[in-house]
């Protein structure tokens, strides 16, 4: 499943579900257009984005590489804590798949739930993901008119840019 938005992933791309799922999380505090970037950084990097590997990952390890030059992410620290948990959460509860914390075309209420029980998703970040993956990649999700809504009312320039 592919986006008509510069920069979001393909869903059905190896790896593309967590990327999509990393770029929520990097949307913060950088250019929308930078986050959806950095899993590929991220990638690039450490030779591959595996979740197994990232949930067992040295903390100070993905710090030092979130800072190379150009930084990942300004939040290093924070944000590879982040990364190691939400692989970690995704190798506890959705089999190490990010994908599946959508496969199964949840309520928006549902998928809201499950995407705020990771790290450094809160509901800001939830409501544009959940408006992302209906808008942008047609995903069955029953109710997310009123998370796009939300996700709209708190970053008008998301309107400019999903599929109409």
């Amino acid at each position: 499943m592919t986006s008509g938005i510069p920069g979001l992933p393909d869903l059905d791309a190896p790896d593309g579900d967590l990327h999509f799922l990393l770029g929520v999380l990097f949307n913060q505090q950088i250019r929308a257009e930078t986050a959806w970037k950095a899993p590929v950084r991220l990638a690039e990097r450490l030779g591959s984005l595996d979740v197994d590997d990232l949930a067992a990952a040295d903390p100070a390890v993905l710090v030092t590489v979130m800072r190379e030059r150009p930084a990942i992410h300004p939040f290093a620290v924070a944000m590879s804590a982040r990364v190691i948990g939400i692989c970690a959460r995704l190798v506890d509860h959705y089999s190490a798949r990010a994908a599946n914390v959508w496969a199964d075309h949840p309520t928006a209420g549902a998928l809201h739930s499950r995407l705020t029980g990771f790290p450094g998703i809160g509901t800001h970040k939830a409501n544009v993901a959940v408006a992302l993956l209906t808008r942008e990649y047609g995903l069955p999700i029953v109710g997310s008119t009123a998370a796009t809504a939300a996700a709209l009312r708190a970053c008008p320039r998301l309107s400019e840019v999903l599929v109409t």
